[in-house]
């Protein structure tokens, strides 16, 4: 009998999105109990009111669904196929709100209600306002379906709450283009640009009116969801003070002990808070040089050795093996392909 994986720190996610995955994984005729076997739950787990699941199981779980699936976009084949139960009481609040802007801003409040993976913020951008989704897994393959399951499904629940004319005006996603590439444009409706810094949805920043508002409702849903939001809070203020002392000196950030110290906090509480986010000091570093780096390929004209430097690589060539890893071509073709 294969052994169940040790229980960790990281753990308090919403299994939502892994109930999702296993229905669609029964439909598709999988044994969910198997794909579930030594992670620690079984599939009944997941039914259970208060059950939590950690990054870890959520990873292992979907490269096992990947791994015998084998469909192409199946994040998007996922996401498609959500109702409005699928996100659990968060949907209620979706369907209450009195527009399309507070419908988007309430997914960014309860978004850890709501069962979601990748991290997600607002953002205005002229004519529109953007939704960002940043997945912190280290497996590619597991970030990019999150985020396609994650992007695709609420424009589905748009669709279904606000009317099926409200659509993205654009899509901008980190992966280069797949193959099936153009499947992303019939599901999205609307261009999808590829190699992009950042996962971005482009809605319009004009609020459409949503049928069925209700003030009343939308209060008792906030009532009901505002414990694990303040909760989450704390735990996203926590990161964001982590991730600006990392972006102060890329270079050099410091060491995890000072860091914790002028957080007052010590250092081991803060290694098993990261540690509950899905997240390391070591692991945050990299995702910020990483950004930063592609950032700087993409917009400025620096030399190579320079953004090397800036972003705490060791030379020119360390950074252009990460590229390389990163994005399946060099610094300077990466340059050439993001400005063309």
């Amino acid at each position: 009998m294969q052994r169940s994986l040790p229980p960790d720190e990281n753990t308090g996610l919403c299994p939502i999105t892994l109930r999702h995955i296993l229905r669609e994984c029964a439909r598709a005729g999988l044994d969910t109990a198997a794909l579930c076997q030594g992670l620690g739950f079984v599939p009944d787990d997941l039914e259970s009111l208060g059950f939590r699941v950690s990054h870890a199981q959520c990873a292992q779980l979907i490269r096992r669904v990947l791994m015998r699936l084998r469909s192409p976009a199946l994040g998007l084949q996922f996401g498609a196929s959500v109702n409005m139960v699928s996100w659990g009481l968060a949907c209620l609040g979706f369907m209450a709100s009195a527009s399309s802007r507070e419908l988007l801003e309430f997914a960014i409040a309860f978004q850890r209600a709501a069962g979601r993976l990748p991290v997600l913020r607002g953002e205005e951008r002229g004519q529109h306002f953007c939704l960002v989704g940043q997945a912190h897994f280290h497996d590619k393959d597991v970030a990019a379906f999150l985020v396609d399951e994650t992007f695709t499904a609420l424009v589905q629940i748009c669709r279904q709450v606000v009317g099926p004319h409200f659509n993205p005006r654009q899509v901008d996603l980190v992966i280069e283009r797949p193959v099936h590439g153009a499947v992303y444009e019939d599901v999205f409706r609307c261009p999808v640009r590829f190699g992009q810094v950042e996962n971005r949805v482009y809605f319009p920043a004009e609020p459409y009116a949503v049928r069925t508002a209700d003030a009343r409702v939308m209060r008792e849903v906030r009532r009901q969801l505002a414990p694990a939001t303040e909760e989450d809070a704390a735990m996203s203020e926590l990161q964001a003070a982590v991730v600006l002392a990392i972006r102060r000196n890329l270079a050099g950030p410091p060491p995890l002990a000072e860091l914790a110290a002028s957080l007052h906090t010590s250092e081991r509480t803060l290694r098993r808070r990261l540690a509950a986010l899905g997240q390391s000091y070591a692991s945050l570093q990299a995702e910020q040089r990483r950004a930063r780096a592609l950032s700087l390929i993409t917009h400025s004209s620096r030399s190579v050795q320079e953004i090397a430097l800036e972003c705490g690589f060791a030379d020119a060539r360390t950074l252009q093996r990460a590229v390389k890893r990163w994005t399946g071509c060099s610094p300077t073709e990466y340059r050439r392909r993001s400005r063309s």
